[in-house]
């Protein structure tokens, strides 16, 4: 992007800058190592049961993002941290995540010694997001799960989507195509569910069914997932949770010392000919740390078993229509490349970060119309389209020690760029720069918008047994409507919250409360499709809260409930959008009276932390006011019935309830074996067969169980931390909620004779195996995955593309990646 872009940005929004750079300086001078007070050190060694030193070992703060690793001897010291509670984490591959809690009283280094078991089974993890202040997410009265570096290092996808739903058990996934997976939480999606990064809100037209969060975790040493309503802490879209992408921090060393390292891995997937290289570089001398890394992935078209089409076989107008296309799925490969940087500095004061990262995917997703392009001249080509997506963020992040507050400023930039070319042919990032860049294109969809935000938390010190967050956060956005089909209308969006939110730990008990204030304007611009000039001004005030409690009842058992309220506000989309959407293939129109949702929610957890069994289950219920959904109208855009199917947004009151339950058990020290469910049922009042009866809220997952066997042989001096694993999905069949689902066109009655939009059940089986070798000097894992491994013939739910062909068949997915 061009300086004096930026700088016109930044100066129309001026006040939202100066008023952050004053918060920043005012942190930076309470921070002041000569007006803080005494600062303390954890200090100590990590060992084996037998007593040896373990080198290498993560210690982290995860609070304020600063750690070490331990030397040759296991030692370890991480100084300049303010007095008071802390959580530190002790991490190593093939050993179990140890967290100790400490309380820092004075300026004198406090011992911590730790003794890191072989992993049996993973225990415990450390959390930042949706709580109070960090917590181990055994105690914490919220449900989070943790993805930490070591999964994120093998476990690799183009899609977010995927990669939470093969590694977090209850996390689903809607689907379209290789690259674009949206994750589900709880029967909820999209704008319903905040996608994060390092706390900072982003922005990727979530609004549609195939918009997919435009982030990559090669970046990420942590991704972190809140079940439930988050507004408390992050405001509008937190409604069904939110998914923190924690940056890795950038390093440190020993004064004087100079350190340089990084990572580097590689995959390929034979479904789509995938291809994939990242490269992570970090160097550090004394308290000053640098980091860049990249990641390029390409994939060709994927390909389903070659199962009967409509085409070429008898029609078939049944509820379960054969596909349209089977084999290879010709529209749909994509390119995707990213690359990040930072600097860094740590010391008495705490830690300042200047981050920066950039992403792009170009894409094609094929359309239901045309083709198939057989032998048969008279049948039109296949239709596509092609699209371009970027995504850029620049933040300047602190974690600063002020007396007995640790302030938290955060000033961020985004800019979010959507862009659709129909009827274009493949789009790929080459064919871009052969037209010229992003202009090359004649884009009927073309959408940018800017995003900035101010954020500052401070977690002040224990008052008793009371400690927490008090914060404040303003974003505003900037979107421009630039291409001749005019998705949406040009607006400005304004937000500003403030919240608190608090722990009271009364051991064994924790209780959690806390509040926020919202208040959002949406200004929008008239343009050549605008029914109404004067109703493109809208106002919400919201108040949202939340209140919590854990107990833990014995080593490693803990029960937990939460009872929040969330809120999320009408998107512009949702509000004044009136024309053809092509990536769904159907006409949309909004409503500017749309209300903003209001949930209330209530969960009630059993969790289980043993060194040989680990479980959880969970029961929860949602109850939303003013759900808003896509309705098809029945009517099609043009007067003599010809054209796309209308959709109009429209609100309800909507319930959700479910079950999600997860066991992991060592049977023999060399055999473990486990399971997992998620349960999830919707309604919505109006929704029914008649128009005041229940029916089924649209884009639910469809109820599904898995189980799986895992061979663990003792490693040796040439590989180490073995694994052999055997797993087992069966998803149950699931109905289109009638005409208010997505494609619900492809059911039988309502348009083509050919696919659906209900599916039927289905069983996959997998198989994963994985080593590290180290006999190059450094170690190398490798890991070898068969997803869908009888090459089964199914339909997923929430897979898009279910309308006219069939998800993805078998696919051999090799994964090799070290650190140096």
């Amino acid at each position: 992007m061009a300086l004096p872009s930026i700088v016109e940005h930044i100066a129309s929004t001026h006040r939202l800058v100066i008023w952050t750079l004053s918060l920043l300086c005012v942190a930076a001078l309470l921070a002041d190592p000569a007006v803080a007070q005494n600062r303390g050190a954890v200090e100590g060694q990590v060992t084996t049961p037998d007593g040896e030193p373990l080198p290498g070992v993560q210690v982290v703060d995860p609070a304020l993002q600063r750690g070490t690793t331990t030397n040759a001897d296991g030692e370890y010291t991480i100084t300049g941290l303010p007095l008071g509670e802390h959580i530190i984490e002790f991490r190593f591959v093939g050993y179990q995540t140890v967290a100790r809690e400490v309380v820092l009283e004075s300026g004198e280094a406090e011992a911590v010694d730790v003794t890191l078991k072989s992993r049996v089974l993973e225990t415990d993890g450390v959390t930042v997001t949706g709580t109070a202040r960090a917590r181990s997410t055994l105690r914490a009265p919220q449900d989070v799960d943790v993805m930490g570096p070591e999964q994120l290092q093998v476990s690799r996808s183009a899609a977010l989507g995927d990669l939470l739903r093969d590694n977090v058990d209850g996390v689903s996934s809607i689907k379209t195509g290789s690259q674009a997976g949206i994750p589900v939480l709880r029967g909820l999606s999209g704008t319903r569910v905040l996608l994060l990064k390092d706390g900072i809100g982003q922005q990727f037209y979530q609004y549609g069914v195939r918009h997919f969060p435009t982030t990559n975790a090669s970046e990420a040493e942590r991704i972190e997932v809140v079940r439930g309503a988050s507004s408390i802490l992050y405001g509008s879209d937190a409604l069904g949770g939110a998914i923190n992408v924690i940056t890795k921090p950038a390093p440190t060393t020993d004064q004087g010392a100079l350190d340089v390292g990084g990572t580097a891995s590689t995959q390929y997937y034979t479904n789509n000919n995938e291809r994939a290289g990242s490269l992570d570089l970090h160097a550090a001398q004394g308290n000053i740390g640098w980091r860049v890394g990249a990641e390029r992935r390409i994939g060709g078209n994927y390909h389903t078993p070659d199962a009967p089409t409509f085409f070429r076989e008898n029609p078939n107008t049944g509820t379960f229509g054969d596909p349209k296309y089977t084999g290879e799925i010709p529209f749909t490969s994509f390119e995707q490349w990213s690359t990040y940087g930072q600097v860094g500095m740590q010391g008495d004061f705490g830690t300042v970060q200047l981050y920066g990262d950039y992403w792009q995917n170009a894409h094609n997703f094929i359309l239901p119309t045309g083709g198939p392009d057989d032998d048969n001249p008279d049948n039109p080509p296949v239709d596509g389209l092609g699209q371009n997506l970027e995504h850029s963020n620049v933040a300047l992040k602190g974690n600063l020690v002020a007396g007995g507050f640790v302030i938290k400023p955060r000033l961020s930039w985004q800019r979010s760029i959507r862009q659709s070319a129909p009827g274009s042919g493949d789009v790929t990032l080459q064919t871009i720069r052969d037209n010229g860049g992003l202009g090359g294109f004649d884009y009927a969809v073309d959408l940018k918008t800017d995003i900035y935000t101010a954020r500052m938390e401070a977690a002040h010190a224990a008052l008793g047994p009371i400690s927490g967050t008090v914060g404040v956060e303003v974003q505003h956005q900037d979107a421009d409507t630039r291409g001749s089909v005019e998705l949406q209308p040009s607006a400005e969006t304004w937000n500003a919250g403030v919240f608190i939110f608090e722990d009271v730990d009364l051991d064994p008990v924790t209780l959690s409360f806390g509040g926020r204030f919202d208040l959002r304007t949406i200004d929008a611009v008239p343009n050549e499709r605008t029914t109404d000039p004067d109703a493109l001004e809208n106002t919400y005030t919201t108040l949202t809260g939340a209140v919590g409690a854990s107990y833990a009842f014995g080593e490693g058992l803990a029960v937990a409930t939460n009872l929040s309220s969330g809120f999320r506000a009408p998107t512009v989309f949702e509000l004044y959008t009136n024309g053809v959407h092509g990536g769904v293939a159907a006409f949309q129109v909004g409503d500017p009276s749309l209300d903003p949702e209001r949930s209330y929610s209530a969960d009630l957890s059993m969790r289980v932390r043993r060194d040989r069994v680990t479980a959880e289950v969970t029961g929860y219920v949602n109850s939303i006011s003013n759900y808003i959904y896509l309705a098809n109208t029945g009517e099609t855009q043009n007067p003599d019935g010809s054209g796309l199917p209308v959709y109009r947004a429209t609100q309800t009151d909507a319930l959700l309830s479910g079950i999600e339950a997860q066991l992991e058990v060592s049977v023999l020290p060399w055999l473990q074996a486990g399971g997992s469910t998620a349960i999830v049922e919707g309604t919505g009042d109006g929704l029914g067969e008649e128009s005041a009866d229940e029916g089924d809220l649209p884009l639910l997952p469809a109820n599904r169980f898995g189980g799986f066997l895992r061979w663990v042989p003792a490693g040796t001096n040439v590989i180490t931390n073995p694994s052999l694993e055997l797993s087992a999905n069966r998803v149950l069949d699931q109905d289109a909620a009638g005409r208010f689902e997505p494609f619900s066109q492809f059911d039988a009655g309502f348009g083509p004779p050919f696919g659906t939009a209900s599916t039927q059940a289905y069983t996959t089986v997998d198989i994963n195996a994985q080593g590290t070798f180290n006999q190059l000097g450094v170690p190398v894992t490798v890991s070898v995955r068969v997803r869908n491994l009888l090459d089964e013939t199914y339909r997923d739910f929430l897979d898009t593309y279910k309308g006219y062909t069939l998800s993805p068949g078998r696919d051999v997915q090799f994964s090799l990646s070290t650190s140096f």
